[in-house]
Parts: C-alpha cells; sequence; structure tokens
C-alpha cells in the first residue's frame, strides 16, 4: 500500500505542472511571433528608406529639370542678343525707325523682353522698341558701363527707368539685364545693344514645371541668388535672405537632396541644383530649390506600411494556427501515453499501455514503458511474496523507474523542438535565398550546381530542376572562358587563392538561349566536413553597361554633324595606322575645309553657318566609301581617314570627287550658297616611322598650300609644303 500511495502523490505534482503539449505550443508560437515581429520590423526600415532615397531623388529630378531650363533658356537669350547684334540695321546704327522696327519685332516674338534699345557712346538712348526711353540718358546703368567692351549679363534687379512706364501688374517688375557692345563694320564702336528681360521668364519657366509636379508631388520651387535672396518663390520668402541647409549645401555641390526643417519647424525633404556652372556667361549663378513636406513624401510609404503591418499580422496568425493544430497532432500519441500511465499509477491495474506506432521514437518510448510496466508487474508478485521488509526496496526500485521514464521523455521532447527549430531555421534561410532580387547559385567542389532560386532561373532560363546535378561551367560559363573558369576552382582547392573570391567582379554570363547577359558577380565559399560548398550572387548589369556606352558615345561624337569628334578622330587614326602596318596596305589622310564658310557665317548669321556644316558633313559622308572614317575636328576642319589604298591615285580619285560634290550650290534657309573645300592629302607607308601627330600637320600643312594656290582644289604633302 505505501508503493502504491508514492506513485500516486508523484502523478499528481508532475500533472500540476504545464504539459508537453502546452511547452511545445507555447515554444513554437513564440518562434513564430519573433520571426514575424523581426521581419516586420526589418521590412519597415528597408521600406522607410527606399522611400525616402526615392523621394529625394525625384525632387533632385525635379531641380536638375529647372536648373537645365534656367540654363538653356539663358543660351537662347544670348543667341538672341548676339544674332541683334549682327543684323545690319543695328551694326549701322544710323537709322533710329529701322533699327524701332527690329527691336519691335524681337518683342513681339519674345514678350518677356520688356525693353530693348541701343544707347550712343555717350549715354543717350538712340531707338528702342516702342520708343520706350528714346533720347533719355542711361550712361549711369551698369548695364552700359560695363558692356562698352564685351558681353554682358546682369543679376536680377528692380526696375528703375522703366517702373512707371511699363503697365502695372500684380508683382514688381524685375530685371535680367543682357547688353553688348555694337562695332560697325570697320571696327569702331557704335554704342550699346541693351535687353530687360522680365522675371516673368523665369516665373513661366517655373509654372511650366511646377504645375505637372505639384498636381502630383506638392511641391514648391525657389530660385536662390548666391547671397542668399530668395528671387523666386512663395510670396512671403520672395526678396528676403535664407541660410537653409539646402542652399548651404548648394554652394558645395552643383546638386543633391537633403533632408531639412522649414523656418516654421516642418520637416521637408530638397532637392537643389545650380546653374550657370557651364554656361559663358557664369555670373547667373543661382541655386534652384525644389522642397516638398516629408509628411507628403512619406505618405505613400506609410501607406505601404500600414498593408505590411496587416499582411504580417496575417502571415503571423496562420502560422501560430498551423504550428498550434501540428503540435497538437505530433503530442496527441504522447497524451494518450501519458494518461495511460496516469491511471496506472492511480491503481487501475487493468489499464494496458499502448503500443504507439505514429513515429519511431514514441513507439520506441511507448514499447520499452509497456515492457517496463509489465516488468514492473512481476516485480510486484515477486514482491508480495516476499516478507514486507523488502516492501521498502521494490518502492524505491520503481521510483528510479519512474524518474528514468520522465527523464527519457524529457530529452525526447529536447529532441523533437531542437528538430522542429532547425527546420524552421532551414525554411526561413531557402525562403530568403528565393525571394532574393539577386540570383543565387551553389556549387561543390565538382562544380556541380547544388543549388540554384527563383531568380536564377529568370535571369539564365533554366530551373531549378534543369540545372540541379549539371556543371555550372557548361551552363553559364562562355566556351572560351570555361578552361580557365575549372583552371581557377582547381588552383583554389590546392592553395585556398582565388581571384574572385570575396571579390565583386562583371562577368558574360550564358543564358540557356545562347545569348551572353553581362552580370556583376560575387562569389564566396563555406568550409564543410565534406568539401568546400561555393556560393554565388548574380546581378543584371545591361542598363549600366548601356548607360556607359551612351556615355562614351556621346563623348566622342559631334553634336551639331554627328560626325565623329576630334577625341575620336585621335582614337581612331592610330588603329587604321596599325592596320596598315598590319595587312600591309597604304592609308591616306584628307584634310579639309570650307572655303567661304566666314563670308556665309557672318552674312547670314550662325544658323545658316550650322546648316551648312550640316549639309557639308552630309556630302562628305556620301563621297566616301564604309570602310574610312570621316571626323570633324573644329569649326569647318574635317578629316577623312582612307584605309586599304591599292595606289595613291585612289586617294586622288576620293579628294577630286569631294571637290566636286562641294562645288553643287548649297540651299540653305536663308540662301542660296556657292562654296567649295580645299583638301591637303597625306600617305601613310607602313614601312615608314611616321607619328600620328607628323602625318595630321603634313595633311594640315597640304591644306594650307592648297588655299594659297588659290582654294578648290587638291594638293599633296610634299617637302617644300610640309617644311
Amino acid at each position: 500500500m505505501s508503493y502504491s500511495s508514492g506513485v500516486t502523490l508523484s502523478i499528481k505534482k508532475i500533472s500540476s505542472t504545464l504539459s508537453l503539449s502546452s511547452w511545445v505550443t507555447l515554444g513554437v508560437v513564440l518562434s513564430v511571433l519573433i520571426t514575424t515581429v523581426s521581419v516586420l520590423i526589418l521590412v519597415d526600415q528597408f521600406t522607410r528608406s527606399y522611400a525616402r532615397r526615392e523621394a529625394e531623388a525625384r525632387l533632385n529630378q525635379l531641380a536638375w529639370q529647372m536648373q537645365d531650363a534656367l540654363d538653356r533658356s539663358m543660351a537662347e537669350r544670348y543667341i538672341d542678343v548676339k544674332i541683334l547684334a549682327q543684323r545690319p540695321s543695328v551694326r549701322e546704327a544710323k537709322d533710329p525707325a529701322r533699327m524701332r522696327a527690329v527691336f519691335n519685332e524681337l518683342q513681339k516674338n519674345v514678350p518677356n523682353y520688356a525693353w530693348i534699345g541701343f544707347a550712343t557712346p555717350d549715354g543717350n538712348v538712340f531707338a528702342a522698341a516702342n520708343g520706350m526711353l528714346e533720347n533719355q540718358s542711361v550712361a549711369q546703368r551698369p548695364w552700359f558701363q560695363q558692356s562698352q567692351k564685351e558681353f554682358f549679363v546682369g543679376d536680377y534687379h528692380p526696375a528703375v527707368l522703366l517702373e512707371k512706364k511699363l503697365p502695372v501688374m500684380n508683382d514688381p517688375w524685375r530685371f535680367v539685364d543682357i547688353a553688348t557692345p555694337i562695332m560697325s563694320l570697320d571696327g569702331q564702336f557704335q554704342g550699346v545693344l541693351g535687353v530687360h528681360l522680365s522675371w516673368n521668364w523665369a516665373r513661366d519657366l517655373a509654372k511650366k514645371l511646377l504645375n505637372p509636379a505639384n498636381d502630383r508631388y506638392d511641391v514648391e520651387i525657389m530660385i536662390v541668388r548666391e547671397d542668399g535672396t530668395v528671387l523666386l518663390g512663395p510670396k512671403e520668402l520672395e526678396e528676403k535672405k535664407i541660410s537653409s541647409d539646402s542652399f548651404k549645401a548648394s554652394l558645395r555641390l552643383p546638386s543633391g537632396s537633403l533632408r531639412e526643417v522649414s523656418e516654421t519647424g516642418e520637416p521637408y525633404l530638397t532637392g537643389f541644383a545650380r546653374t550657370g556652372l557651364n554656361s559663358e556667361y557664369t555670373e547667373m549663378k543661382w541655386t534652384v530649390l525644389v522642397r516638398q513636406p516629408e509628411q507628403v513624401a512619406m505618405s505613400g510609404f506609410k501607406e505601404l506600411e500600414r498593408q505590411v503591418l496587416f499582411v504580417g499580422c496575417l502571415v503571423g496568425l496562420a502560422l501560430m494556427l498551423l504550428a498550434f493544430f501540428l503540435t497538437r497532432r505530433l503530442v496527441s500519441p504522447m497524451n494518450a501515453l501519458s494518461a495511460a500511465l496516469e491511471r496506472r499509477a492511480t491503481g487501475a491495474q487493468d489499464v494496458h499501455i499502448p503500443i504507439v506506432s505514429t513515429y519511431y521514437e514514441i513507439q520506441l518510448l511507448s514499447s520499452t514503458l509497456a515492457a517496463m510496466v509489465q516488468r514492473e508487474e512481476n516485480y510486484l508478485r515477486e514482491v508480495r511474496s516476499l516478507n514486507e521488509g523488502l516492501e521498502q526496496r521494490v518502492e524505491d526500485r520503481t521510483s528510479r523507474l519512474h524518474e528514468t521514464a520522465i527523464a527519457l521523455q524529457q530529452s525526447l521532447d529536447n529532441q523533437r523542438e531542437n528538430q522542429i527549430k532547425l527546420e524552421e531555421s532551414e525554411n526561413e534561410l531557402r525562403a530568403i535565398l528565393e525571394n532574393a532580387h539577386d540570383a543565387f547559385i551553389a556549387i561543390d567542389e565538382d562544380g556541380m550546381v547544388v543549388e540554384w532560386n527563383r531568380q536564377a532561373e529568370q535571369l539564365l532560363g533554366w530551373s531549378r530542376k534543369e540545372a540541379y546535378g549539371h556543371e555550372l561551367a557548361e551552363m553559364i560559363v562562355p566556351p572560351e572562358q570555361r578552361e580557365m573558369h575549372r583552371r581557377g576552382m582547381k588552383h583554389f582547392l590546392s592553395t585556398g587563392e582565388g581571384v574572385v573570391i570575396n571579390n565583386r567582379i562583371e562577368i558574360n554570363a550564358l543564358r540557356r538561349d545562347g545569348k551572353e547577359l553581362p552580370v556583376e558577380m560575387t562569389v564566396g565559399y563555406v568550409q564543410r566536413r565534406t568539401g568546400h560548398l561555393f556560393i554565388a550572387f548574380l546581378h543584371d548589369i545591361t542598363d549600366r553597361q548601356a548607360f556607359r556606352h551612351s556615355l562614351q558615345e556621346m563623348a566622342l561624337t559631334d553634336i551639331l554633324t554627328g560626325l565623329p569628334n576630334r577625341r575620336a578622330f585621335t582614337q581612331k587614326l592610330p588603329e587604321a595606322m596599325a592596320r596598315a602596318i598590319r595587312e600591309p596596305q597604304q592609308m591616306g589622310l584628307l584634310f579639309m575645309d570650307i572655303d567661304g564658310f566666314k563670308g556665309v557665317n557672318d552674312k547670314y548669321g550662325h544658323e545658316a553657318g550650322d546648316e551648312l556644316l550640316v549639309q557639308f558633313a552630309e556630302r562628305l559622308i556620301d563621297s566616301v566609301r564604309e570602310v574610312d572614317t570621316v571626323a570633324r575636328l573644329a569649326g569647318d576642319e574635317f578629316t577623312v581617314i582612307l584605309e586599304r589604298l591599292h595606289t595613291i591615285a585612289d586617294a586622288t580619285g576620293v579628294a577630286e570627287k569631294i571637290l566636286l560634290t562641294m562645288r553643287r550650290p548649297f540651299i540653305l534657309k536663308a540662301a542660296t550658297v556657292n562654296v567649295s573645300t580645299s583638301i591637303g592629302v597625306a600617305i601613310y607607308e607602313p614601312n615608314q616611322h611616321t607619328t600620328q601627330d607628323s602625318l595630321v600637320a603634313h595633311a594640315d600643312k597640304a591644306m594650307y598650300a592648297a588655299k594659297k594656290a588659290g582654294k578648290n582644289r587638291v594638293e599633296w604633302s610634299t617637302e617644300e609644303n610640309t617644311a
């Protein structure tokens, strides 16, 4: 009786604690909860940072667009004044009526020119648009004083003489002055041509940019002078000085964006850009600020944050419910076994220990406990046949067996919990790699693929099933690089050193369809018991390379004619000389300019000169072969590289063809003109040690010899004309 009482008491004490299913469920739920919260925090931080960067980039782009619009518009005004100064009626400065008609025409085409006028050397206005300020003195005005010798652009300033003569507007009249000296045909100073550009010009540019931007982004645009004065912006800030962080940053950097706090304490995201950095009028250096309340800029992120939180909570709740039901499913056999043990421990000797075969561990435990119970019953029968003095010994032994069973059960519980955690960690890692933005590939020491995520499938065209177990080199390494790849693997395995390990490199990867794809690759390795595991992340850089190539193409192309420029010519000439040595064949260089180009430029203006250059380039391209290279060096100077010449007569034929083509009239918008060209020819012999500079100098001197000989002809490089 004492033995049964002891067992009963022990079972009651154990039953007062939490059950196995409760502990496992609690552990799994906590794990899921911690994981879900951690992921939500990481996603929140990432999206917040990404949203701010995107907003700052958008504002920086708007600032740059406004800066670019100001620079381009001021360049157009610069060209207007230059062209106006070349008009014969203005240069003669004799007939005020003709000059006034020219000024009125320009003011009609460009309404933002509030005043256009010409002042004689003594400072009196000789002629002006609509006769405004005629016969009045402007000798003390800065634009007149500072433009008597060179082109002048004045900064933003209030109206002085014109305030009462111009129509009344909601905003006070403000101007930017543009002035240039006027010289007669014989070089005598005639006076000063002045233009007052209304500040409404800048307001119109801002409205064009601000209207679509404000509808989408609720932004403010400000133009700030170098001394901090707001020239354009909110009414309460105009013509007042500011010292914001974005303005200070614009004095150091050409463009950028940052977060700052306004005068009222409201946080803003501000993009800035600097005007006048690359223009001919460097005095006009203004700062363009485009700012947006941070709350508006980050509104999209707030909505995304709420959606992520909602979805995360739903996923976490689903995972917790799934963990709860799976745990109940796994521990139900243990509960049945424990219930049978408890009933037997309370004295119900007719209860049998069930043999549970759900999984191996519980089967082993149940069969072991059943055997132990059977042995216990045998012991009890033996004890009853012994004297009462042995009862205490039986009770002690039974107690130890019970403790052993509990210890075994706890050990199995710990093993199951560790196994569940391991499986969860493995699933989490696989999910991260599977949803990574970059392609993830893992290979063993033999180069065989052992891991291949979804992004790798999309990037390279091979499914994970197709890639698994195949050699990586045969799948994505171009054929000409496969042997080098295998040697690099062997070298690393034998020495532990590798060029690509732990480095970020750019290579071409081979897709399944046979096309090569530029990627940025990062390779690492993990030391395992069975050898090395190599892991690689691949990122598509097609757009990055295309952008890089477009920049190089722009740097090597003449903007006006589309021909290779001087920089491209200096690259192509040595390459052609090297090919002439390898083949070997003669190579010719033609150096030419346009006879009479300056006269066309002076008579009809720069636009006609540019149109003539474009047509000249087109005819030049049509006159040579596709293997030849046509380039524009500067102004009206052009060169032609003639490759694979069989005889010197080939070069003569091309030059004569060019002369004949250029003698035809050029039909321009302003007039039809007749010009010609003078051509200098230099021949490069592969067996001669002639440098690139020497060859160009010979062709250049031959061209000047053609000009001295009467123009419209071809001259060859000889000892007389190269001396």
